[in-house]
């Protein structure tokens, strides 16, 4: 039961970050870590102290690409916090490990579905320009690009990112069919569909 509650919470993060329902999103986190650790049995706010900033130095990690050190304290702080309430290793590994595994389904079932990181990249890579409306905005940015176009990644592709393709300034948002993809790499588009853009790595 706490591992689903456990799972619930990371999926409400996935959604806030991954879709536009970021209110739902993070409703059903509160709700599902609030339930979590009352089942718990939580006797100080320690472990919540820990938990939550693990759970937000992780999502800095995603908002920050390649920081590196704020994903891996925020995940030995997580794990501290589930220690903490818990009081069983065994029982934490378990919990976590659910939750995992529930959330890494959700996560590639909503990026197959053409979701995407784009969400929190237009609060970190503003392409807006002063005076140029939204709507004008993402009318540019639509994809007008064909498919063996060559590109450069301007953040890391994982596996979702931006890219700029030859002389344009656009900068678009793409889906890397080759796993992660590093910041300043070359990359070739091999799908177009829709407003949908699938790149590879060019070898």
């Amino acid at each position: 039961m706490e591992g689903l509650l456990l799972g619930l919470g990371f999926i409400g993060v996935a959604l806030a970050i991954l879709t536009p329902f970021v209110k739902s999103g993070t409703g059903l986190t509160l709700i599902s870590l609030a339930f979590y650790f009352r089942f718990a049995g939580l006797e100080t706010w320690l472990p919540v102290i820990l938990f939550t900033a693990g759970l937000l130095l992780i999502v800095f990690e995603i908002f920050i690409p390649e920081f590196g050190v704020a994903g891996v304290i925020g995940m030995i702080l997580l794990i501290s916090g589930l220690y903490l309430t818990i009081g069983d290793i065994g029982q934490t590994v378990r919990d976590l490990s659910l939750s995992v595994v529930i959330t890494s389904g959700v996560v590639f079932y909503l990026v197959k579905n053409g979701y995407s990181l784009a969400n929190v990249n237009k609060l970190v890579l503003q392409t807006n320009l002063p005076g140029t409306s939204s709507t004008e905005q993402e009318r540019k940015e639509k994809p007008v690009i064909n498919e063996g176009l060559k590109g450069t990644t301007l953040t890391p592709l994982r596996p979702s990112g931006k890219v700029v393709f030859g002389d344009d300034p656009t900068v678009y948002d793409v889906l890397s069919i080759d796993g992660h993809i590093s910041r300043d790499s070359d990359v070739i588009v091999d799908r177009v569909k829709g407003t949908k853009i699938t790149v590879r790595k060019n070898r």
